[in-house]
């Protein structure tokens, strides 16, 4: 999976990890926010405006998700997000 960072055209093929609480079901407490996957991507050093990401439907359990980014009205780009248990 690869991203493109419009701003300065650097693709990178990253996976961004986010650790959140769960239960025994792999279920989570709450769910995954677009301004935590922001909040990621910032500390790779790309910034992307929460609202361009597109949860369509959010991320309510543990593993490997697609998430769609808005980059401009015509490019849309995929980002590979991997939610894992917090300790």
């Amino acid at each position: 999976m690869a991203f493109c960072d419009w701003s300065s055209d650097v693709c990178s093929s990253d996976l961004i990890t986010i650790a959140k609480r769960a239960t025994e079901a792999n279920t989570l407490y709450g769910s995954v926010t677009a301004s935590e996957i922001a909040d990621a991507l910032a500390e790779k050093g790309i910034e992307i405006d929460r609202r361009r990401i597109d949860l369509a439907g959010g991320i309510k359990t543990l593993g490997d998700h697609v998430v769609r980014v808005d980059l401009h009205s015509e490019v849309i780009a995929e980002l590979a997000v991997d939610v894992v248990a917090a300790s």
